[in-house]
């Protein structure tokens, strides 16, 4: 893996973690990636909506 690639892992990995864990997409990326239950991201969600 070159330096480049490194760099632009690193950048996604980052902009990953600055994203809210509560945001719609966030929410919407880990139920789909089984992270989180339905039960979960509805919680999640009123939570936002608070």
């Amino acid at each position: 893996m070159t330096r480049k690639e490194d760099d632009g892992i690193l950048k996604e990995f980052e902009e990953e973690l600055e994203e809210d864990i509560y945001s719609e997409k966030r929410r919407e990326k880990m139920l789909e990636d089984d992270e989180i239950s339905g039960e979960e991201e509805a919680f999640m969600q009123g939570y936002e909506e608070s």
